[in-house]
């Protein structure tokens, strides 16, 4: 029981410093901007959220169908929407995982298989900034020269995208001795020695499934890269709008990186869906090329489509989803982390 309320105190006090810093930046005055958002503004966002759900989902079934197994779009969409919301709701972002293998796993996934399948759709997000990253990077230079806020952006998202593409990398050719380096350590604890072999196996079959990756054609591919595309691009082109709509110039490559380097930052941090130091870093970022309300407003605009919105509507499809097993997963892997 201490660990749910560990979980969902967590959880508040995230949510409460991400509205305490657009509060304290901009005061009540910011909302004096919400007259250069009509109606049509917050269904077009709303709509960019839905079609980003509708191609993960897609690419959900296609990677399930990889693995010689169906779903239906009805369960593709309401998986999605649990992952988006376990993902945002637990430090590090450890409960889309985990959501992602409790439900294929209820579709009839072995374990191992489902964590292959998860594993896919990671290394598909991988591809996305490996490839879209650096090309925005080029273009920002591009447009603004080697200005100091520019470059380090650059640097730091390229430093991130370059290093967990090496991990991957070498994950993938040395994983055998990698694997066989833990065995040898988990043997030196009495506890843990009995679980080599399970982790052995685990492993061999988890490998299997990424592995299901050179079974694909190269059609399939542009395609599986297509709907990743179809899947980010629209949370990328939503802080875009809205700095645009409320009148104000910022590069859109600039904005682009600042949304990589938050959305990567976010993954890391301890604090669910990264409240306050998320928003501490858009601050960091925007407030060169923004006064101090407009930077409220669209902070607290941005960030609910990409925080509030998951809670919001992904929570009660959560729970209708996954129900009390899923949740007690999901507190205590983060509670370990």
């Amino acid at each position: 029981m201490r660990l749910k309320k560990s979980w969902l105190w967590l959880l508040a006090a995230s949510i409460v410093l991400s509205l305490a810093l657009p509060l304290a930046l901009g005061g009540l005055g910011q909302f004096k901007l919400l007259d250069r958002l009509s109606w049509w503004a917050a269904l077009l966002f709303t709509l960019l959220m839905l079609v980003s759900w509708w191609f993960n989902s897609w690419r959900i079934r296609m990677l399930m169908k990889v693995g010689g197994h169906r779903m239906s779009w009805r369960e593709a969409v309401l998986t999605t929407a649990s992952a988006e919301f376990a993902g945002v709701a637990t430090p590090g972002g450890v409960g889309m995982p985990a959501t992602y293998i409790f439900l294929f796993h209820r579709l009839g996934v072995g374990v191992p298989e489902a964590a292959g399948l998860e594993g896919l759709i990671l290394v598909t997000d991988l591809v996305f900034y490996i490839t879209v990253m650096p090309l925005a990077a080029l273009i920002l230079l591009f447009e603004v020269g080697a200005q100091p806020d520019a470059l380090h952006l650059v640097a730091v998202v390229l430093l991130v995208v370059v290093g967990a593409a090496a991990i991957v990398w070498n994950l993938g050719r040395h994983y055998r001795r990698i694997c066989i380096g833990i065995g040898r350590q988990m043997g030196k604890v009495p506890r843990l020695a009995r679980y080599r072999y399970r982790l052995a196996r685990a492993t061999v079959q988890f490998v299997r499934c990424l592995r299901l990756l050179q079974k694909m054609s190269w059609p399939q591919y542009a395609a599986l890269y297509l709907i990743t595309l179809g899947y980010w691009l629209p949370r990328y082109l939503l802080l875009i709008l809205i700095i645009l709509l409320v009148g104000q110039a910022v590069p859109s490559s600039y904005l682009f990186l600042v949304q990589g380097a938050l959305n990567l930052g976010s993954q890391i941090l301890l604090m669910p869906g990264g409240g306050g130091t998320v928003d501490a870093g858009y601050a960091a970022f925007l407030s060169p090329y923004l006064d101090r309300e407009t930077l409220a407003f669209t902070l607290l605009v941005w960030r609910t489509y990409t925080f509030y919105w998951f809670l919001i509507v992904g929570g009660p499809i959560f729970l209708f989803k996954t129900g009390q097993v899923a949740h007690d997963l999901i507190s205590q892997r983060s509670s370990g982390r």
